[in-house]
């Protein structure tokens, strides 16, 4: 959740402006990329790739279209990239969209277990994996930042890792405003109302909370947090890796307000350059077009969220990660995961809190995802991550 400029990056033979809000590293390509080995687009009933990919009975489902199906190069039938369109990215509001069609594409990765195919009817559990802000849905699988495959290898997790995207500076909310283009992402509602249930449908999943867990980086941990805190009856465990969970700071309130003027509604390169996609005003215009009035916001802020015990049921199994812890770092993100960790202890609700000395860098993110795997499905570590000692419990 820092901030960072804008720079200039260099894809093909274009420059193009790279807004990378919130301090997470730019890395991989682009999201608009054409993904390899696509496929044409979904018709009703079942739907196959050329690759082998799982066959999908209900491509179609869910508020959900899909208009390809596609693997991710170096992974073989494991790892695939689904591309939707919906009415929740976007919808228009406060006039006419300056975009047209105001629906864009967006696409969710999918990585399967090894046996998964041998097996189609094992009930699996599902891992749902948020990315950072300034970021995509490609970066929890990228080799320079979450490397999914070769974190999770040999790991107590053999399951589905589910990663959606979230838009550059989405915040994992349903806006009640819009941007200056008249338009307003819905991802809360893309990713409980439909994506959720459309994985459910059209993978061997365990189908209940007891198979759900989620997980996320910076702005991914607020969505965790959020959704987890809000959503508890379809999750049974909650990882948060250097996450926000004030939106009360002014701190927080300036990198919020920030990102939504840098890059605002973009989705990967989708209109990033476009002045459309940005939010104007000042910090409490742009705060109340993402979160709504502030009446509301104690339903949304994972700190409020834990002093309404909306965390209790996940029995331990809520874990929260955090650097800076020697004043050095992200040590402002240190102070607010702090924060909420005072106030689950306050309510009795049961949680491992790792904090250290630490960056906000995926070095210490891909550790804490290795801690919290142990946690949920296997046995949980002795020590925190990272060097970190002895977790709070």
């Amino acid at each position: 959740m820092r901030r960072t400029s804008l720079r200039i990056r260099a894809v093909g033979a274009l420059a193009v402006t790279a807004a990378l809000a919130l301090g997470l590293p730019a890395t991989g390509a682009s999201a608009a990329a054409p993904a390899s080995g696509s496929v044409p687009s979904a018709t009703a009933g079942s739907l196959r790739s050329a690759t082998a990919l799982p066959t999908l009975p209900r491509p179609d489902s869910h508020g959900l279209t899909l208009k390809s199906w596609a693997p991710v190069a170096g992974y073989g039938d494991r790892m695939a990239d689904a591309t939707f369109t919906t009415a929740a990215v976007f919808t228009p509001r406060g006039g006419t969209p300056w975009i047209d069609p105001v629906r864009v594409p967006v696409k969710v990765r999918i990585y399967l277990p090894a046996g998964y195919r041998g097996d189609p009817a094992r009930p699996y559990p599902v891992l749902y994996l948020l990315h950072g802000g300034g970021a995509d849905y490609q970066q929890w699988s990228q080799s320079d930042a979450g490397n999914v495959a070769a974190t999770l290898a040999g790991s107590a997790f053999d399951g589905i890792v589910v990663m959606p995207e979230g838009g550059r500076a989405g915040w994992y909310s349903d806006w009640a405003g819009a941007t200056d283009g008249h338009f307003a992402p819905q991802w809360e509602t893309f990713h409980i109302e439909q994506l959720l249930p459309w994985i459910d449908d059209n993978f061997a999943t365990a189908r209940d909370r007891s198979g759900r867990a989620i997980a996320g980086v910076s702005m991914g941990g607020y969505g965790a947090l959020r959704y987890g805190g809000r959503h508890p009856e379809l999750f049974s465990a909650v990882g948060a890796f250097s996450a926000g969970t004030d939106i009360y700071q002014a701190n927080a309130q300036k990198i919020i307000a920030d990102s939504m003027w840098q890059v605002g509604a973009s989705i990967g390169w989708t209109g990033l350059l476009n002045p459309w996609y940005r939010v104007g005003g000042d910090t409490f215009h742009r705060m109340e077009t993402v979160f709504g009035p502030q009446s509301g916001w104690p339903a949304v802020t994972p700190v409020s969220l834990a002093l309404r015990d909306a965390y209790d049921t996940y029995a331990g199994k809520l874990a929260i990660y955090a650097g800076g812890a020697d004043g050095t770092g992200e040590s402002d993100i240190y102070g607010w995961n702090h924060t909420l960790h005072e106030n689950l202890d306050s309510r009795a609700t049961l949680h491992r809190f790792c904090t250290g000395h630490g960056e906000h860098r995926y070095q210490y993110w891909t550790e804490d995802l290795k801690d919290f795997v142990s946690l949920v499905y296997g046995t949980p570590m002795a020590q925190c991550p990272n060097g970190w000692g002895t977790p709070a419990l």
